[in-house]
C-alpha cells in the first residue's frame, strides 16, 4: 500500500491529487466534494491529471505564481474537447469557480477560492 492510497470519496482517492515530482497533497476538502458531485452528476469517472503542485513541479510545467494548484484548490481533469462544453455548464451549476476550457489539450482546470484545509501532506 502506498502512502497516499486513502479513499477521501467514493470514488476519489488521496493519490489521484498528490504532486507528480514529490508525492506531497494538499487538498481542499470542498474540492473533493465538488468533483465527487460532477461524478455523481455525470455519471461518468473523473481522471484527474493535475492535483496539487509544489512550487518546484508548478514552475517546471508552467503554472501561475498563485496557482490554486499550490494550496490544493484546483485540478486539472482530462475532458474531451468536443464535451468541455457540458462539462463546464454542470461544473458551474455545482459551484465551482473557475471552469477553464483547454480544448487542444483535452482537460478542464476546476478551481474553488476559498481558505485551504489540508487534509493530508506526506513526504
Amino acid at each position: 500500500m502506498r502512502i497516499n492510497d486513502i479513499r477521501v470519496a467514493p470514488h476519489f482517492m488521496l493519490r489521484e491529487f498528490e504532486c507528480r515530482c514529490c508525492n506531497c497533497v494538499r487538498l481542499h476538502p470542498e474540492l473533493v466534494k465538488k468533483l465527487e458531485a460532477i461524478r455523481q452528476y455525470l455519471d461518468m469517472p473523473i481522471i484527474v491529471t493535475s492535483g496539487y503542485r509544489c512550487e518546484k513541479h508548478n514552475k517546471e510545467v508552467g503554472g501561475v505564481q498563485r496557482s490554486l494548484h499550490l494550496v490544493g484548490q484546483a485540478v486539472d481533469v482530462a475532458v474531451p474537447a468536443r464535451a468541455q462544453k457540458n462539462f463546464i455548464t454542470v461544473a458551474k451549476k455545482i459551484g465551482f469557480d473557475q471552469a477553464l476550457a483547454y480544448p487542444t489539450r483535452n482537460f478542464v482546470h476546476l478551481g474553488i477560492f476559498d481558505t485551504p484545509t489540508t487534509i493530508a501532506k506526506a513526504a
